[in-house]
């Protein structure tokens, strides 16, 4: 389940966020995820509550924003690559629709942190104070 590594590697990166503002934790996290990436949503959600909760000893609020595919082609087709129902199990082939060839994708394969939040701490309202 590389699920997992993901999730570890996205509250690694929450984490540091959360101590660059001086916070002891993070409320919540909204993921882009790419349906190109075959990451399964669902499973990702419950490793990332799973780990937070050893991570921050807190309730994480976790928003997964999905990020629909978009292929190009060297004919210059551009548009919705053809579905991947039913390749769970293989990465899939995508042929352009117009030529048959090769096509490389522009969005879909996106798995990043988008936003982490922190709760308002006394030392992080102090940090934001004292910035002009």
């Amino acid at each position: 389940m590389h699920e997992l590594s993901v999730a570890e590697a996205l509250l690694d990166h929450a984490a540091a966020a959360a101590a660059d503002h001086d916070a002891a934790s993070v409320e919540a996290i909204t993921v882009e995820l790419g349906a190109a990436t075959h990451v399964n949503p669902t499973q990702l959600r419950f490793c990332i509550e799973t780990v937070a909760e050893a991570t921050f000893d807190a309730d994480l609020t976790v928003h997964i924003d999905p990020v629909d595919p978009r292929a190009t082609c060297e004919c210059g087709w551009a548009g919705d690559p053809p579905s991947f129902e039913g390749t769970a199990a293989v990465v899939p082939t995508a042929r352009c629709p117009e030529c048959g060839g090769p096509t490389e994708f522009t969005r879909g394969m996106e798995c990043r942190l988008a936003s982490v939040t922190v709760p308002d701490t006394p030392a992080a309202a102090n940090a934001t104070d004292t910035e002009d």
